[in-house]
């Protein structure tokens, strides 16, 4: 089960707010030495510190996230389960195992 503590993943959305913004920070002060007007280079910098800020959010999102999936072959049945209790994790597992549609593709 992955780690689903809420402070360990308010410290992570913290870390990535900070990598975030000095990748965008790093991106206007490399702009601005080819001369790139003031008002550019900012808007470059928050476009590239929002870009990395999204991804890495969706990286912290995976941190709390359980994906339990149909144990039959070729079943492409999955659900995820975010910041649950253990009894709501073990009623998801047991559904994923024992759920009457599999859905099989066809090939």
């Amino acid at each position: 089960m992955a780690s689903t503590n809420p402070r360990n993943l308010r410290l992570a959305a913290g870390a990535a707010l900070v990598v975030a913004t000095v990748c965008g920070a790093t991106t206007a002060i490399r702009l601005d030495a080819y001369n790139v007007p003031f008002s550019l280079a900012v808007a470059c910098g928050l476009g590239a510190a929002s870009t990395a800020f999204a991804l890495l959010m969706r990286l912290v999102g995976r941190l709390g996230t359980t994906v339990y999936a149909c144990p039959v072959d070729g079943c492409n049945f999955r659900a995820r389960l975010t910041a649950a209790s253990p009894a709501d994790h073990r009623r998801l597992r047991e559904a994923a195992a024992a759920h009457p549609a599999h859905h099989v593709p066809r090939s």
